[in-house]
């Protein structure tokens, strides 16, 4: 039995991912909670197997609660849940942590058992993996320090209380020579306060010259303040008096700067493995987003062909059994000769002529023949007439297409937009007349656009609205099919849809004539 905790605010997408769990995954128990507070406290009590969060909560945002989760250790796998449009919050989620994400408004969606089953298994398998034993080992330190008292008080010392340190000496101009040459094979340098035949800022200046990624050390007989500050200006890591006690502090100031130094040598390392991730995290996305995009093109071309599996039953079945059936009546009417109009005969007969009337306007609105049969601009052509008739509303048409046909996904898209877009203009605008464009470019681009003088609206604000999806479908439509819409509208200003789709000529079944 899996656990799973669903953050989630969208009480209808809550519904039916639990709908959905029940349905194909019964093993499941799942707790959803409406925003981050109440996420946070569950995942405190713990006992959850995986972590469904959503990208944008009420109170606070999905990669707030990924880093609260590690501040607290928790190493419960988190499925990031997105929204669409959020492809580049879900590679930040990643990168901080997630093991996987998926969009709740595309296809993906539907695989989120098998995304869940993925991720526990890779979860698994990283706990059965034995843990790397820490690396231990010596650090090289080379002394560059001509006196040799000096020099084997260090030594000494370091043999005693700090093994970790490999402690070498140049104790001569020609060995310091030789340590340069080598490219100074060392962790860290100190510099004694009696370097051979030079001074100290002298051999600090030739350390910074010859490996700048070297932390350097000096020790100073002189408490010269101004020596001092020169030396920090010049690099080094610190800067030492010769006192009783002093290598005891050189070997505590060691310890810190290579500790520093491994970390800042971890981060780089790190740098570059999160570098290479992040390229390849990004290609995932770009994969993936591919992927639905496909998906999504597949689920629209079977919609279609449900749409015109049903208008060729209702013209083929339910239409014709409604003409028989009004013929029927017509014989039974006319039988009746002299009797009263409005018989229980007439009635039935009127029923059925506006019944067959009504099937017949279904039956185009769910896939109109001439669009299959003519292509977009008689399709355009009829359904601005049947508009019109049906909302007394004008339709200013001006289509601009070439001889022979476009795609048949792209002229069904495009007609699908404008349907769309008539029937929100008829709904909310309240205007008069509404003037819609279909042309192509000499660049091989269909143009299309529908605008009204109407009421207008808050674009953003019908965005972000969940009990309406007229808007956001047009955009999720047009996002697939791989164009690019905008649409502009005021309180006040009227509305202007204008779609721009590229038309692959290599890719039709009717392409554009040579």
């Amino acid at each position: 039995m899996i656990r799973a905790l669903y953050a989630e605010d969208d009480p209808n997408v809550a519904g039916i991912v639990r709908s959905y769990i029940e349905h194909f995954a019964p093993d499941w128990q799942l707790e959803i909670v409406p925003n981050g507070m109440e996420c946070l406290n569950r995942m405190a009590i713990g006992g959850y197997d995986i972590l469904l969060l959503d990208l944008v909560l009420p109170d606070t945002d999905g990669l707030h609660i990924l880093g609260e989760l590690a501040r607290r250790n928790d190493t419960t796998p988190v499925v990031m849940v997105t929204g669409h449009g959020q492809t580049e919050l879900a590679v930040r989620a990643l990168r901080a942590g997630a093991a996987d994400c998926v969009d709740k408004t595309s296809p993906q969606f539907l695989q989120l058992v098998d995304i869940v089953k993925r991720v526990q298994a890779r979860h698994a398998e990283g706990r059965r993996r034995p843990a790397t034993a820490p690396v231990g080992g010596h650090h090289p330190v080379m002394l560059i320090e001509g006196s040799s008292a000096v020099a084997g008080d260090i030594r000494a010392f370091f043999a005693a209380h700090a093994p970790q340190f490999d402690l070498s000496v140049a104790a001569t101009a020609a060995e310091t020579d030789n340590f340069f040459a080598a490219g100074a094979p060392a962790h860290a340098i100190v510099i004694g306060p009696n370097p051979p035949n030079t001074k100290p800022l002298e051999v600090l200046r030739r350390v910074h010259s010859h490996a700048t990624q070297v932390p350097a050390l000096i020790v100073s007989s002189r408490s010269d303040g101004e020596t001092a500050v020169a030396a920090f200006k010049l690099g080094a890591q610190d800067f030492i008096l010769q006192k009783p006690d002093y290598i005891t502090e050189l070997v505590f100031s060691l310890n810190s700067v290579l500790r520093q130094t491994e970390t800042e040598r971890q981060n780089a390392l790190l740098a570059k493995e999160l570098e290479t991730l992040n390229r390849s995290l990004e290609a995932q996305v770009i994969q993936r987003t591919s992927e639905l995009q496909a998906l999504s093109l597949r689920l629209l071309r079977i919609q279609e062909d449900e749409r015109r599996a049903i208008a060729r039953e209702l013209h083929d079945e339910i239409g014709q059994l409604l003409t028989g059936l009004k013929l029927q009546l017509e014989s039974a009417q006319k039988a009746a000769g002299d009797a009263p109009l409005r018989t229980p005969v007439a009635e039935a007969y009127a029923t059925a002529s506006s019944l067959l009337e009504h099937v017949r306007i279904l039956t185009q609105q769910y896939r109109p023949r001439v669009l299959d049969d003519l292509g977009l601009q008689p399709a355009l052509e009829w359904h601005a007439k049947l508009f019109t008739k049906q909302t007394g509303i004008e339709v200013a048409l001006d289509v601009s297409l070439p001889p022979g046909r476009l795609p048949g996904e792209l002229e069904t898209v495009a007609y699908r937009i404008i349907q769309e877009a008539l029937t929100n203009a008829a709904r909310h605008a309240q205007a008069k007349l509404v003037s819609v464009t279909a042309a192509t470019t000499e660049d091989k681009k269909l143009i299309v656009e529908i605008s009204d003088r109407g009421r207008g609206f808050d674009v953003t604000k019908a965005l972000a609205r969940t009990d309406s999806l007229g808007l956001a479908g047009l955009r999720e439509r047009v996002n697939l099919a791989g164009g690019r819409i905008e649409i502009y509208s005021r309180p006040g200003e009227g509305t202007r849809i204008s779609v721009e789709f590229p038309v692959h000529s290599g890719d039709t079944q009717h392409p554009f004539p040579a």
